[in-house]
């Protein structure tokens, strides 16, 4: 088979860590299980997932060894090869499912201490920046990055077996999600920082484009930036206040929800749909993506302010911008340049360093093509217990 024609990264369900904080002061991490809403997320993302896939798909499953992980696998392979209503196409004898370490959650250091020290924790965090704070006894994003980067070249070397299955499915963590994509397509750090949590049971989609067989991220992320944009603008009367989320009495700026106002995602069947159309091949042969709105631009900035400082008007002016070395699927940044799986180009002309604007690099799109395609994830879980890159 090759290279699939679609990878699905998917956050596990709503564990027990998840509605209370606490747990983790007495229960280790990896064996954190899911709650009864959880397994009912996790069988709704199976059905959703087997009304997507085409009757001849063949799958393959990696999902991280933690229990909230490996129960939501166990939930959606349920629904997914279920005969009711109807007998499934999709035996539960020709699903490959691998338990795969590397895609486990951060590190977060054994047992958690009380609420008073993780609340000081976060707040040193989020001052020192999420990427390369090191939790005590634990690991920092980067550290996480390190080992999903051995993942990510195994993955890829892996598409070259005869037998590899047309849809990939990665069940594993928020945080690792994000990773996983900073990886694949060569996100900043500050990128990466001003990206919000993925739902549980949320689809990512990464489809294969007809034309050059690269990889387009088909979800819209969302970013602390536009949250506080929209935050920003004139708030309707009628509109409901948001409720902020309290982490043992810690009211964290970082993990505050919009409640209603957040914008209803599309369907995620749309992004099923092989549409020759989605990708264009612009005069050198080069893939165009989907386009990406530029929220704004800076004359300079200053690499060691925090992220939460780095507003949606502090993005770095293409005039500023140095020579970028273009990425395996369209990325820009140099995170993972040197990675053995680089783009798959044939000219020479493709392989040279190409001067684009540092918003539309790090959504891995290029200017002068429509939108209309974009397709944005259907949050199964889309709840509001959203947490940002704490131990869910």
């Amino acid at each position: 088979m090759g290279k699939p024609r679609l990878i699905i990264l998917i956050r596990h369900a709503q564990s027990e860590g998840n509605k209370n904080r606490e747990i983790h002061q007495t229960v280790p991490d990896h064996r954190v299980k899911l709650t009864s809403e959880g397994w009912k997320q996790a069988e709704a993302a199976g059905l959703k997932l087997r009304s997507l896939l085409r009757p001849d798909d063949t799958l393959h499953f990696f999902t991280s060894p933690y229990r909230r992980t490996r129960e939501t696998t166990e939930g959606i392979l349920n629904a997914l090869t279920s005969s009711t209503p109807t007998p499934s196409p999709f035996p539960r004898d020709t699903i490959k499912v691998y338990e795969e370490p590397r895609l486990r959650e951060q590190d977060f250091g054994n047992f958690q201490p009380g609420s008073q020290e993780m609340a000081r924790m976060w707040a040193e965090r989020a001052e020192y920046g999420h990427f390369f704070y090191r939790i005590p006894n634990g690991e920092s994003a980067a550290d996480a990055y390190d080992r999903v980067s051995g993942f990510n070249d195994t993955l890829w070397r892996s598409f070259g077996e005869d037998d590899f299955a047309s849809v990939c499915v990665l069940v594993t963590h928020g945080l690792m999600t994000r990773v996983f994509l900073m990886k694949w397509y060569h996100f900043s750090v500050e990128y990466f920082e001003d990206l919000r949590n993925v739902d549980h049971c949320e689809f990512v989609v990464m489809k294969r484009s007809q034309g050059n067989q690269k990889y387009i991220l088909q979800n819209e992320l969302r970013t602390w930036s536009q949250m506080r944009k929209e935050r920003s603008e004139p708030k309707d009367p009628e509109s409901p206040i948001p409720v902020r989320k309290k982490w043992a009495g810690f009211q964290d700026r970082f993990e505050t929800e919009i409640g209603r106002r957040q914008a209803r995602r599309q369907n995620t069947a749309d992004m099923f749909l092989d549409d020759l159309n989605v990708v264009q091949q612009d005069e050198q042969g080069d893939a165009i993506g989907q386009n990406a709105k530029l929220q704004g631009t800076m004359t300079s900035i200053d690499p060691f302010l925090p992220s939460r400082a780095i507003s949606a008007k502090h993005r770095i002016s293409p005039q500023r911008l140095k020579v970028l070395e273009e990425g395996r699927d369209g990325g820009g940044s140099r995170s993972g340049v040197s990675s053995q799986c680089g783009s798959e180009a044939s000219d020479e002309h493709s392989r040279q360093p190409v001067r684009r604007s540092m918003g539309m690099a790090l959504h891995g799109t290029l200017p002068g093509n429509s939108s209309q395609h974009r397709a944005h994830a259907d949050a199964l879980g889309d709840q509001s217990d959203i947490d940002d890159d704490v131990a869910p």
